[in-house]
């Protein structure tokens, strides 16, 4: 058990990547906040959890990007399960649009809940972390769009790049608190999102697949583990990382 008696908070825990993140990490023994819009996808995580692995699963419905509503759901998880040892920010949505026809609205859509989020539950959970003066652990999701350029992703690549920078500012300055923050670049996982995309024809899964050294897409579970080594003890003397989980896309330099 690599987080075993640990408490978590994961934001975008009803689905994906972050509900794969929050069940790996219950099964490695740490209580888990489970953080999102969707209520009744909350409920149905906090129970697998309860059910699966006994520990204990707090669900809370939270805007990400509403500074009231994070601060909520910080101070929900502090007092029903004591503290936050390890945050996880895993909500996210993606916006598929040519630049020119992309509305200013559905930009700053996109930049509150990826980075605006991430902000927000970073400030609110690493002040208690400070202030408890125990250390902690913070992961952040960014993408592969990170990294490198891919079309029609403008507002989803700003988002996420500025993930990955406030990611390494916050390693920097946090390290003298023994908090150490990380993010993962996932690649294409299937993820309800991905799904949609392909659904749509946006994404085209053998073109993607020819591309990946593995070949092929990856999963929620692919990431999981991951987050688990970056909230272990194992992670101690990690921070500014961000840890690219893609299969191999990045490196393919042969297309």
């Amino acid at each position: 058990m690599r987080l075993q008696d640990k408490v978590a908070l994961v934001t975008g825990g009803g689905r994906g990547i972050g509900a794969a993140i929050a069940r790996r990490f219950a099964q490695e023994g740490a209580d888990v906040c489970l953080v999102s819009r969707t209520e009744a996808e909350l409920e149905a995580q906090a129970q697998w959890i309860a059910s699966q692995t006994g520990r204990a699963a707090l669900p809370v419905v939270c805007d990400v990007s509403n500074p009231a509503d994070v601060e909520r759901a910080v101070a929900a998880a502090e007092e029903r399960l004591g503290r936050i040892d390890i945050l996880v920010n895993a909500a996210g949505i993606s916006v598929a649009a040519p630049s020119t026809d992309l509305s200013f609205d559905r930009w700053k859509a996109c930049l509150n809940i990826n980075l605006d989020g991430t902000f927000l539950f970073c400030q609110a959970v690493g002040r208690g972390m400070i202030a408890r003066g125990q250390g902690g652990k913070i992961i952040n999701i960014t993408s592969v769009v990170a990294h490198a350029g891919i079309p029609e992703r403008a507002t989803y690549a700003a988002s996420k790049g500025g993930v990955r920078q406030l990611t390494q500012a916050l390693a920097v300055e946090w390290a003298k608190h023994n908090i150490q923050v990380n993010a993962i670049s996932p690649g294409f996982i299937m993820t309800e999102i991905v799904r949609d995309y392909i659904r749509r024809g946006i994404h085209k899964p053998e073109k993607l697949v020819a591309r990946i050294p593995a070949g092929r897409m990856g999963q929620p579970d692919d990431i999981a583990g991951p987050a688990v080594f970056l909230a272990s003890s194992d992670s101690d003397y990690v921070t500014g990382t961000i840890l690219i989980a893609d299969g191999g896309f990045l490196a393919n330099g042969y297309v």
